[in-house]
C-alpha cells in the first residue's frame, strides 16, 4: 500500500501524486491495532496491519514497527536484538510459509519476564517495553541535504537561541521558555554499525525522522537489508527471526549477498538526483512579481498564498533572490540568508521549517551543478526538537490502541472517526537510527514537495486521507482558532490533513478557555472514561489538554508551543492562508 490509496483529487480540488515510486509515502487506511498485530497466540507470530477494521482486526498501514526495552532512570536501551538485529518488527514475509515477525510476549524477554508493575510498567531491573511506528517519507530532494554541511547546521542551532521579533508574541506566556521556546540541537552519530567501511567517528547527522544518520548510504542499507531483508557486500548479516527458526518451507536458498554491492549505491545515486517539485503557479506568480511584497489581486489566491507566507515568516524578497534564477543582486541583496523575516516572523514556522539553505558539495560528480552550492528550499533546520508528550502514553507497552470518537464535521453532519493521539513521543531508540536522541525528539521535517504528495504526515503517518475510510472513519481531532477553542476537525480534504498536522505540533489548547466549543465532538478530546485499553489519564482532561501555567503543561507542551499559540491566535481565514501556502511547495 503507498500513496495510491490517497485521494487523487479531493473535495477542494487539490490534486495529489497517486503513483508508487521513491516520491510517494507509506500508505496508511486506519490506525494501528497492535492487540493483533503484535502477537497471535494461534501461531506465536504477529500479523500484517493490512485489515481495514482497525477495532477488531489489525487496521491498515504500511508503517513499520521499532521496538525495544528502555530503562527511564538510566537511558540504556536494549533492542532485543535476539528477536530482531535491527529492532524492527517484520510482518509481511516474502515466503509464505514465514510467519510474521511478533513483538517479543513479556514472558519471552529477558528484560521483562519476570513480571511488570501493572502502575508503572517496569520490570524489577527497571526497564519497560517501547515501540513506536515509522511510516516511510517522500525521497526527495535528499542529494541536497546530503550537500548541507555539517557546520552550517551547527550555525542555524546557534541561531535558533538568540531573540527574534514577531508581532503576536504575549509576554509571559510561556514563563519556562526563552525566547519563542524553540530549543533545537543537533544529532550525531556514527555510520560502521550500519555497513562495512562506515566512519567510526561520531558526525552531525541529518537523514532519518530523528537525523541519526550522518549519510544517507547508512539508511538505504539498513532499508536494504533491515526492511527488505537483502544482504548485501555492505551488509550481509542475515536477519533473525526465531519464530522462523527451523520452520518448514521457510529456508532461504538464495546465497548471500543476494544484491550486490551497486545496488545501494546505485539507490543512493537515484534519491540525491530526484529534486523538489515546482512550486505551485500561484506562488511562482508572486515570486516573479517585481515586488513580491507588493499587493496581490484582493482576494486572489496569490494574495492569499502571498499573507500565508508571510504569516509562516518568510522574507519574499529574500526567497524570492534565492528562488528565482537571476534574481539576486550582483552585490548580494543584505537580507537574511534563510529568506526569513528579520522585521516579523508572525506565528514563526519559517524558525524550525527553516526556508532555505545553502548547500555545500555534494561527495560526488554526479549532479553536482544542481546540487553543490545551490540555495536549497528545505524548510527545514535538520535539527531535532521536542515535541509534545503525554505521560499516560509513552510508558504503556505499545502504541495507543485505535479509538472511534463521534465528531461535528464541517457540513455539521456527525462523522465516526478515528481519534487522532495527541502525543508524538515514543522510546523506541536503537542507536543506529536515532543517535543521541531522546524519545521526544524528532527532526524537522522538510516540507520539499508537501503539496503534491500529500498525505499521511508525521513520522508514524498518523494523520491519513484515505480513499477506502474517509467517507466511513477519517481520521479525526480538535483545533482552535481565534474564534473558537477545540473545535472538531474531521480529515477529509488535504486541507484538513495539513491543518490536523500544524495542530499536533503541540498538546490541543487548554480545555479552560472560555470559548470551548460546544459541538458534538468538540473540546479536549479525552476517551470515553478517561482510558483506552491500558492506557488510563488519571487527571483528564488536564493530561492532554493542561492549562498553560499548569506543570504538565511546562513539562509536556513542544518546543512548538508557543509557535502554535500564535497559530492558534489568527483566524480562520489566516489559517487558511497559510494552508494554501503549504500547498504551493
Amino acid at each position: 500500500m503507498n500513496s495510491a490509496d490517497t485521494f487523487r483529487v479531493d473535495g477542494n480540488g487539490n490534486e495529489l501524486v497517486t503513483h508508487v515510486s521513491q516520491v510517494s509515502r507509506a500508505g496508511r487506511s486506519t490506525p494501528t491495532n497492535f492487540d493483533f498485530v503484535g502477537f497471535n497466540p494461534a501461531t506465536g507470530g504477529g500479523r500484517a496491519a493490512d485489515h481495514l477494521n482497525a477495532i477488531t482486526n489489525t487496521g491498515k498501514a504500511a508503517a513499520f514497527t521499532v521496538f525495544g526495552d528502555i530503562n527511564p532512570s538510566t537511558q540504556a536501551f536494549d533492542g532485543l536484538s535476539q528477536f530482531s538485529q535491527n529492532s524492527t518488527q517484520h510482518t509481511r514475509p516474502s515466503l509464505s510459509a514465514c510467519l510474521p515477525d511478533p513483538l517479543p510476549p513479556f514472558s519471552q524477554d529477558p528484560n521483562l519476564q519476570t513480571g511488570v508493575d501493572p502502575n508503572t510498567h517496569l520490570s524489577a531491573s527497571g526497564f519497560r517495553r517501547a515501540s513506536g511506528e515509522r511510516s516511510g517519507p517522500p525521497y526527495i530532494g535528499r542529494g541536497l541535504i546530503e550537500a548541507v554541511a555539517d557546520q552550517d547546521i551547527l550555525l542555524l542551532e546557534a541561531a535558533e537561541k538568540l531573540p527574534n521579533r514577531s508581532s503576536l508574541n504575549r509576554k509571559n506566556e510561556f514563563p519556562e521558555c526563552t525566547g519563542d521556546c524553540i530549543a533545537g540541537r543537533h544529532n550525531e552519530n556514527t555510520s560502521n554499525g550500519a555497513f562495512t567501511g562506515g566512519d567510526p567517528g561520531s558526525r552531525v547527522g541529518k537523514f532519518g525522522v530523528r537525523a541519526g544518520g550522518p549519510t544517507m548510504l547508512q539508511f538505504i542499507v539498513g532499508g536494504v537489508q533491515g526492511e527488505l531483508s537483502f544482504t548485501n557486500p555492505l551488509n550481509d548479516a542475515e536477519l533473525v527471526s526465531p519464530v522462523n527458526n527451523n520452520r518448514p518451507g521457510c529456508i532461504n536458498t538464495v546465497p548471500s549477498p543476494q544484491v550486490p554491492e551497486s545496488t545501494p549505491l546505485s539507490l543512493r545515486t537515484l534519491l540525491r538526483l530526484t529534486a523538489p517539485p515546482e512550486f505551485g503557479a500561484p506562488l511562482l506568480r508572486v515570486l516573479n512579481s517585481p515586488d513580491p511584497n507588493g499587493p496581490q489581486p484582493a482576494g486572489s489566491m496569490e494574495d492569499r498564498v502571498q499573507r500565508g507566507a508571510r504569516l509562516f515568516g518568510i522574507d519574499l524578497v529574500a526567497f524570492a533572490d534565492r528562488m528565482v534564477p537571476g534574481r539576486m543582486p550582483a552585490g548580494g541583496d543584505g537580507r537574511d540568508e534563510h529568506a526569513i523575516s528579520r522585521i516579523d516572523r508572525k506565528v514563526g514556522c519559517a524558525g524550525c521549517h527553516t526556508p532555505v539553505v545553502a548547500t555545500g558539495r555534494l561527495p560526488t560528480d554526479t549532479g553536482t551543478s544542481h546540487i553543490s552550492n545551490v540555495w536549497a528550499p528545505l524548510f527545514s533546520d535538520l535539527l531535532i526538537h521536542e515535541g509534545p508528550a503525554i505521560d499516560a502514553e509513552r510508558v504503556v507497552p505499545t502504541a495507543r490502541l485505535p479509538l472511534l470518537m463521534t465528531r461535528t464535521d464541517a457540513e455539521s453532519r456527525l462523522v465516526s472517526t478515528f481519534d487522532l493521539p495527541r502525543g508524538l513521543t515514543d522510546d523506541a531508540l536503537p542507536h543506529q537510527n536515532s543517535g543521541v536522541a531522546n524519545g521526544r525528539e524528532f527532526r524537522t521535517a522538510p516540507l520539499m514537495g508537501l503539496g503534491r504528495i500529500g498525505p499521511p504526515f508525521l513520522h508514524d503517518g498518523r494523520v491519513y486521507l484515505s480513499n477506502k475510510t474517509a467517507l466511513e472513519h477519517p481520521a479525526g481531532t480538535v483545533y482552535t482558532n481565534r474564534d473558537v477553542t477545540n473545535r472538531p476537525l474531521v480529515v477529509k480534504t488535504l486541507d484538513d490533513a495539513l491543518l490536523a498536522a500544524i495542530e499536533l505540533h503541540d498538546l490541543p489548547a487548554p480545555f479552560t478557555a472560555s470559548n470551548q466549543s460546544r459541538e458534538f465532538g468538540g473540546g479536549c478530546p479525552v476517551p470515553p472514561g478517561d482510558k483506552v485499553g491500558q492506557i488510563v489519564y488519571r487527571n483528564g482532561a488536564e493530561d492532554i489538554c493542561p492549562p498553560y501555567d499548569s506543570k504538565v503543561s511546562k513539562e509536556n507542551r513542544g518546543d512548538s508551543r508557543e509557535v502554535i499559540r500564535r497559530f492558534r491566535s489568527l483566524s480562520p481565514e489566516d489559517q487558511q492562508a497559510m494552508i494554501d501556502f503549504l500547498k504551493q511547495l
